[in-house]
């Protein structure tokens, strides 16, 4: 059964810190919840009621505390090892985790999303969950508004996080009309967000795909009336794939692109849309355009990770033990044979998320492969929400993570450092998008936004700790 997970969490009672499963953004099919999940959610559970007794408060309203982030943690150690930085205390102290962590850390999220207000959730999963009756649990309840819109956006990202930026990024699969978000609506968000705050709190990608008709026309007018600051692609595009090594077709864009001194290409690679043209979400095609334009900074967003679907048949996945970030790890490769590839960056959007809550060690491989192929200057952050809602608890699990001492011994990993999550977490897209983190600092401080946050947080307003994606029910 599929159903979106603030639906589950409403039929359950169950709002967590931290989803106990893994969530989808309709990029790929989620996997049930593993054995090591649900354990997590019940000792989740059991510590949380004790903790929320002892300070006299229900679980519920425990859950949503610091405190309750910090149980979640706690509990994960439990099962994985202990592979987060967590200390007991700060299960017991409302603020004791904020203390712990730098009151000034530059968090610029590279990939968050919402969908045009014509859309009621995600619109591919819906549309099967609809024709097959897979949302059976739902007769009779009444769903939550729906999350995914530009409403809910500055509360998630801003407000029920540390985020101090972030990029407003979209799709351009299949026909303009389907766009989930138009690249009109991403501007505007990018425009309205910065205009309440009054400083710069938001970029915004265009949307490029060459195989229309009239791209390069395309490209032009949001360079020159949309102001975009930055390129969004497909090469999956299930309807018109392409490679960003064909000469044909990507080379005019990318020449365009340096024309019009728009030289950030973001591209979404891995999480297969579609198995049909599968072929083309695999990064092969990123060393060799590098090598063609060393002037464009090619970002791969997911990092190139193919998925985390255990659960189906390998017929179906075609993975191995570790084929999930086989794709990443081809790329890191290649980087290791060519040092001179220093123009591509990996993006973590929704792989770290799901990764560390389902496998550390996946994740350890992950980042550890990134890190050693590329430089931690080079890993970019994103969360690919507000698919997942509000992206706290993926910063403060990257904030605590550390890669497991055994893949560290065996596969020559090194320890994620402080000065490393600080380079992730914010200075390395900002400086690939000319932000100078220290004015940007300083305009943030006082603005409209971040006073609405203080006085959202002194009236005791609370994170809704779910998310809007898809979940195997």
């Amino acid at each position: 059964m599929w159903i979106r997970k603030n639906h589950l969490d409403l039929l359950k009672g169950r709002h967590l810190p931290i989803p106990t499963q893994i969530v989808s953004n309709e990029e790929f099919y989620p996997m049930s919840q593993t054995a090591e999940q649900a354990r997590i959610e019940k000792r989740l559970f059991e510590m949380a009621g004790e903790k929320a007794r002892r300070l006299g408060m229900s679980r519920r309203e425990f859950l949503k505390t610091s405190g309750g982030m910090a149980t979640a943690f706690l509990a994960m150690n439990e099962v994985f090892g202990p592979v987060f930085n967590v200390g007991v205390a700060e299960a017991m102290e409302a603020a004791a985790y904020n203390e712990a962590w730098p009151k000034d850390q530059f968090i610029f999220d590279a990939q968050t999303h919402h969908v045009k207000d014509t859309i009621r959730g995600p619109l591919a999963m819906r549309k099967i969950t609809g024709r097959l009756g897979f949302n059976q649990a739902l007769a009779g309840v009444t769903p939550p508004e729906d999350a995914l819109h530009r409403a809910n956006y500055l509360k998630e990202i801003f407000l029920d996080s540390d985020t101090v930026m972030s990029v407003m990024s979209g799709g351009a699969v299949g026909p303009v009309e389907e766009h989930t978000l138009p690249v009109e609506e991403m501007v505007l968000t990018r425009n309205t967000m910065n205009e309440i705050a009054g400083s710069q709190r938001m970029l915004s990608h265009g949307l490029a795909d060459p195989v229309r008709a009239g791209a390069i026309e395309e490209l032009e007018r949001q360079a020159t009336e949309l102001n975009i600051d930055g390129w969004k692609c497909y090469t999956g595009n299930p309807y018109a794939p392409w490679r960003m090594d064909d000469q044909q077709i990507a080379y005019p864009f990318l020449e365009k692109a340096i024309e019009l001194g728009i030289t950030n290409v973001s591209v979404h690679k891995g999480l297969p849309l579609s198995m049909r043209a599968k072929e083309f979400f695999i990064p092969d095609d990123i060393p060799r355009a590098a090598k063609d334009f060393p002037d464009i900074n090619f970002i791969v967003y997911h990092s190139g990770m193919r998925h985390m679907m255990a659960n189906l048949p390998p017929t179906m996945t075609g993975l191995g033990d570790n084929g999930y970030i086989e794709w990443t790890t081809d790329l890191c490769n290649a980087r290791m044979a060519n040092p001179d590839m220093t123009n591509v960056y990996m993006e973590l959007g929704g792989v770290f998320g799901f990764s560390v809550i389902t496998n550390p060690d996946v994740c350890g491989h992950l980042l550890g492969q990134i890190i050693k192929a590329f430089g931690a200057d080079h890993m970019i952050w994103g969360t690919d929400c507000i698919w997942f809602g509000s992206p706290q608890w993926q910063i403060e699990a990257f904030r605590r993570f550390q890669i497991p001492e055994a893949l560290q011994e065996e596969y020559g990993y090194a320890a994620i450092t402080d000065a490393d999550r600080d380079r992730v977490f914010g200075l390395n897209v900002a400086g690939l998008y000319g932000v100078d983190v220290d004015a940007a600092r300083e305009a943030v401080a006082g603005d409209a936004i971040q006073n609405l946050r203080a006085e959202y947080r002194e009236a005791g307003a609370e994170p809704s700790n779910t998310a809007y994606g898809w979940v195997r029910g």
